[in-house]
Order: structure tokens, then C-alpha cells, then sequence
């Protein structure tokens, strides 16, 4: 016993103190090690939580590039080559923020993103602005060409009604019309007759109404005296017995010429048939045309 304590008393001091350090080195390598995985288990979820804002930056931003592009995709197509750098751009940074990625990388691509899609909203406005102001301009120009086509219309409505009614002014107007069949008397004169088988002559009387707008001078006026058959008695078919009524050549009965002077002046005129030319019984059609074709006046005679 007292050999053993012996021993026991002599083994050395230091052992114990080397144990001891071992001891507490091995404890802080303990706890540091937790406390790195710790930290890193931080840093990793830090991390991961950066990422995710990164992916919500780059979502936010994709989303409002894309609205503005649907809003105004007019403009757009002319923001092509811009739009598909901000849409590879994109697509790179999601690709890095799935992989491994680098934080200082990924932040500078952001940022580049962010420029060039700052800069596409600025063209886009400028594009809308100079578009919206060419619009207006368009607008307005519209409006004065409606407007000066407006006045156009009204001046030429004003125009034809002021032609019409200087054409209506200098359109020589007839009264007191009236048609009679007559035959010759004895003594070189006539008498009113309604019988068709006496009738040898049809004379017609009209007065020209005085005009200060028509040019004095010989007026020329066509009768058209139409058979009960409606068949327009005529001395013939050629040009010389014919004028343009609307465009339409028309055959006369008589032409007759009257001097006019603007005033009142009555007109008499005969239309003799031949001898060997009988008038039939029924209603006779006369027409009087001026010069110009213009029908002026009507009448009819019945003939028994």
C-alpha cells in the first residue's frame, strides 16, 4: 500500500495539465464547430432568401416590361432588338440564380437589366408622346380637311343654286298659251274650227314675258305638235328639221324666230298641213321648247 501510493505521488504534474488543455481544446473545437455550422446554416439561408429577392426583382420587372410592351404594342415593334436583349438578360440571371451563383454577379447583371429596361421605358414614352402628338396632328389636320371640304360643299351648293337660279332668271318664260285649229275664209282670212276634216292650219299663240337678265335679241323657239297616235307631225326626219332636248334629239313641227327686246312680246305661229295630209279626230299635243331645249310650255287641242 504504501509502495503504490508512493507511485502514485510520483507521477508527474504536467500530465495532468496537458490532459487538461487537451480537454478544454477539444470543448472549444466542439463548440466552435457548432457554432460555424450554425453560421453557415445562416449564411446559407441568407443566401437562399437573397436569391429569392433576386427572383422577385427580376419577376417584378419582367412583369411590368411586359404590361408596357401589351399596353403599347403598336410602339413596341419598334423596340424589337431592346426587348429581346431585356428578355435573354432575364432568362441568363433566373439561370444563375438556379445554379451556383455569385452574389456580386448576379447584382451586376441585375443592374444592367434594370438600365437597359429604364431606358426602354423612356423610348417607349418618347415613341408614345411623339405618337400621341402625331395623332393630334392628324386629328386637327382631319378636322380642317373636313371643315374646308364642308365649305367646299356649301360653296359649291351655293354655287349651282345661285347657277340655278341665274339659268331660271334667264330662262325665257311664255303666258297666256293657247293652241286653235282654224281653215281659211274667202277673203284671205280665218276661222276657228273643231272639226278635223276643215282643219288646215294650227295656230298658236303665246306671249314671251319681259327679262332684264336675257340678252335682247332673235329667240328661237321649237313647237312640237303631236297626232292623236302620238306620232310628232314633222316636215321631216333629217338634222335640219331636229334639236337636243337633255341630250336627246327631238323632231319639231315649226321653228319659229321672234325678235326680243326684253319685253313683253306676243307671238303667233301656224303650223299649215299639207294638202294632201288629213288631220284625224282627237286630242292634239303642242309643245313650245326654247332655243336651249328647254320645254316652256304646253297645251292641247281636240279635234272632232
Amino acid at each position: 500500500m504504501e509502495t503504490e501510493n508512493k507511485k502514485k505521488k510520483s507521477q508527474p504534474i504536467w500530465l495532468y495539465a496537458i490532459l487538461g488543455v487537451l480537454a478544454i481544446a477539444l470543448a472549444f473545437l466542439l463548440v466552435r464547430n457548432s457554432s460555424l455550422k450554425t453560421e453557415n446554416e445562416s449564411l446559407e439561408a441568407e443566401k437562399e432568401m437573397q436569391r429569392l429577392d433576386f427572383q422577385a426583382e427580376v419577376d417584378s420587372l419582367m412583369k411590368v416590361h411586359n404590361e408596357l410592351k401589351d399596353n403599347y404594342s403598336e410602339l413596341s415593334q419598334q423596340l424589337v432588338e431592346k426587348d429581346s436583349i431585356i428578355q435573354a438578360d432575364a432568362v441568363e440571371i433566373k439561370k444563375l440564380l438556379d445554379s451556383q451563383w455569385d452574389y456580386y454577379q448576379v447584382k451586376k447583371k441585375l443592374a444592367a437589366l434594370q438600365k437597359i429596361s429604364q431606358h426602354y421605358v423612356r423610348q417607349m414614352d418618347s415613341l408614345y408622346t411623339v405618337n400621341r402628338e402625331l395623332v393630334a396632328e392628324n386629328e386637327r389636320i382631319r378636322e380642317e380637311f373636313q371643315n374646308e371640304r364642308r365649305q367646299n360643299t356649301n360653296l359649291t351648293r351655293q354655287k349651282e343654286e345661285l347657277t340655278n337660279k341665274v339659268n331660271q332668271a334667264a330662262t325665257l318664260k311664255l303666258f297666256n298659251y293657247s293652241a286653235q285649229a282654224v281653215r281659211f275664209k274667202g277673203n284671205g282670212g280665218e276661222t276657228a274650227t273643231d272639226r278635223a276634216s276643215r282643219a288646215e292650219r294650227i295656230r298658236i299663240d303665246f306671249t314671251v314675258a319681259a327679262n332684264d337678265i336675257v340678252q335682247p335679241g332673235t329667240k328661237l323657239f321649237y313647237v312640237r305638235i303631236a297626232n292623236p297616235n302620238r306620232a310628232i307631225i314633222s316636215k321631216g326626219t333629217g338634222d335640219e328639221y331636229s334639236f337636243k332636248s337633255n341630250g336627246e334629239t327631238l323632231q319639231f313641227t315649226e321653228k319659229v324666230r321672234v325678235n326680243y327686246d326684253g319685253k313683253e312680246t306676243a307671238v303667233r305661229a301656224y303650223y299649215v298641213k299639207p294638202d294632201a295630209y288629213e288631220m284625224m279626230p282627237g286630242t292634239y299635243f303642242i309643245d313650245v321648247y326654247e332655243e336651249g331645249g328647254k320645254l316652256i310650255g304646253q297645251t292641247a287641242i281636240d279635234l272632232k
